[in-house]
């Protein structure tokens, strides 16, 4: 038997009691901050204030967010929510299993449910009771398979209802496509590639199994609803068509360009995937990939959510298995005829090396792409960072009759108006803030795009490139290192963080190793972290001949080198160690730099 309160009818001692024991226990495993989200809801309950509990006073009292906070904008309470709820999940799963009060928000509200379990023992909140992998040592093999798959069931059931709520979020950011509708209508309705998740398929053949896979299924598409870029149907179109052979018929009426199957085996040991992506209209393999990962009752969540997390990066990140495809498909075709989407997979090659032939072309092609798809958020943001481009870099500045950054400023903006949901929007503006100098606004933007994105590699190093320049190593590095771990085909310009560790430390051979790997020869910088390195280990003609390549790109550096780098945001410490490489490498200016210092 359950009885159910919201506060009102239990008193307040054990609930506030109930509280601490979860805030205490190591399974609860939210953050700080979803720790303070619960004991605020919580405690605003059972002090008869429930009717408070709403998104803005969270926001405001828990998250720190102004009196302009909007919960239709900022989707900070909601993602958080999810998250919140899915550590409970996990709690009530492992160490308060047998607790007899259970604490939850209940979807589409924030005030706290507090269910008293008739028949639980209060000696149950002891927290003397065994693990799982405690239980294992005590009971035979068959027994503690069996308990586990009741346990696989319990905790599907449950992650089902989160990734429903993730979904529901991502829904209104207009990613999400339900079933129903003509494959032309929807053609008109999206940029970028669709593709339609199968449902995944039980490869264990234990039916208990059934609810875990489902609910992976949809995982998965959350995780790619995350990626702006692509445009994926909802879980009613996945599951409708069931069956790889009935996805693919139904492919041309979808318009899908890509189909997604899985195949999943969950023992009492290993969770294993195997992941296939099928090119929709021809039927051709794309790739496929299998992976796999021990398991133990008490971490269902993040063994499901490490594969699914995986799977979407290699599928959705920049310069991944979909992006490849797509570029390989573009490769001579006729500018007249690119596609907006085109267009900002042209821009994603440009980023790549910043080579400046490419620049002229990028920015003609998404110029064209706002004009023609006023409501594509993404070639907003692209063409946002071009025009950032513009100023940092002087690429095509001359040809400009307006200040670039004003334009990049409003096109940030707009896209983040089209796509809140976008960690992509978020991307460009966290970049126009920081060539505009302000330094706290970019870093709160990327953090922000960061957090509606966990997957956005591209994103994460930007992220922490700039918390290096700052100086700030201990959230530069983690960010930087995960990065490059989670895409190894992460562009080079990003390894810059690494070089300036390296030099400001004073180990240059590895600096040096560093600046070899930015993969940027027109943009001067790349350049300046050559010359330094080269400097600083006594390599002077080296030194010189990446300064004459410096002098190549912009024959005035040497005269405003110290103005670039403060431009850049540079940690002030920083710039008097860049004069004295630059000076030892015989750029002119920067000689008269250090004597003025």
């Amino acid at each position: 038997m359950v009885e159910k309160d919201t506060g009102g009818g239990m008193a307040a001692a054990p609930v506030l009691g109930q509280l601490q024991r979860i805030l205490d226990s190591k399974e609860f495993d939210a953050s700080d901050r979803n720790r303070r989200f619960l004991r605020y809801v919580v405690e605003e309950m059972v002090s008869g204030r429930g009717q408070r509990v709403k998104a803005y006073s969270i926001a405001t009292s828990v998250f720190g967010r102004n009196e302009s906070f909007d919960p239709q904008s900022d989707p900070i309470v909601r993602i958080e929510a999810s998250r919140l709820r899915r550590s409970l999940d996990r709690f009530y799963l492992t160490a308060g299993r047998a607790d007899p009060i259970r604490i939850t928000i209940p979807k589409g509200s924030y005030v706290p449910n507090v269910e008293l379990l008739a028949g639980k023992s209060r000696a149950g909140m002891s927290g003397t009771a065994k693990t799982d992998r405690d239980a294992a040592s005590t009971e035979t093999p068959g027994a503690f398979h069996s308990k586990l798959r009741r346990k696989v069931v319990t905790a599907a059931a449950s992650l089902a209802a989160v990734s429903a709520m993730g979904l529901a979020i991502m829904w209104y950011g207009g990613h999400l496509q339900p079933s129903g509708g003509r494959g032309g209508d929807l053609a008109a309705s999206r940029n970028g590639p669709a593709i339609l998740v199968a449902p995944f398929e039980n490869d264990s053949g234990m039916r208990e199994n059934d609810v875990l896979v489902r609910g992976f299924t949809r995982e998965v598409i959350t995780g790619l609803t995350r990626f702006n870029g692509l445009f994926v149907f909802g879980p009613e179109t996945s599951f409708k068509y069931g069956s790889q052979p009935d996805g693919l018929k139904a492919a041309p009426k979808l318009n899908a360009d890509f189909m997604l199957t899985a195949g999943v085996t969950a023992t009492s040991s290993t969770l294993r995937v195997t992941a296939s992506l099928v090119d929709a209209r021809s039927g051709q393999y794309v790739w496929s990939e299998r992976f796999s990962a021990d398991l133990v009752a008490a971490q269902i969540y993040s063994v499901r959510d490490r594969i699914a997390d995986q799977v979407v990066r290699e599928l959705a990140q920049p310069y991944g298995v979909i992006f490849q495809r797509k570029v390989q498909e573009i490769e001579g075709k006729p500018a007249e005829s690119i596609t907006s989407y085109e267009c900002v997979l042209r821009f994603y090659q440009y980023w790549r090396s910043y080579l400046a032939e490419l620049y002229a072309p990028v920015r003609e092609c998404l110029e064209r792409a706002v004009s023609v798809d006023p409501a594509y958020a993404d070639a907003h943001a692209s063409l946002a960072i071009v025009y950032v481009d513009a100023y940092r870099f002087n690429f095509g500045k001359a040809d400009l009759a307006f200040d670039p950054m004003v334009r990049a400023h409003g096109l940030a903006e707009r896209a983040v108006e089209l796509a809140p949901y976008s960690a992509f929007s978020y991307h460009a503006l966290h970049l126009v803030h920081w060539l505009m100098n302000n330094v706290d606004l970019s870093l709160a933007a990327g953090e922000k795009g960061l957090q509606l994105n966990p997957n956005d590699s591209s994103l994460m190093a930007d992220l922490g490139l700039r918390y290096g320049v700052r100086g700030q190593w201990e959230k530069a590095l983690p960010l930087l290192q995960e990065a490059y771990a989670r895409n190894p085909a992460q562009p080079g310009q990003y390894r810059i963080a690494f070089f300036l560790n390296h030099y400001v430390k004073g180990r240059y051979e590895q600096a040096l190793a560093e600046a070899k790997q930015l993969n940027a020869p027109n943009v001067a910088i790349s350049h300046v972290a050559l010359a330094v390195s080269y400097a600083q280990l006594g390599r002077i003609r080296e030194a010189e001949a990446a300064v004459a390549r410096i002098l190549a790109i912009d024959p005035t550096y040497g005269d405003r080198a110290v103005d670039d780098l403060k431009m850049r945001n540079l940690y002030p410490d920083y710039i008097p160690l860049f004069v004295d490489g630059l000076t030892k490498a015989g750029l002119g200016a920067a000689k008269d730099a250090r004597r003025g210092s």
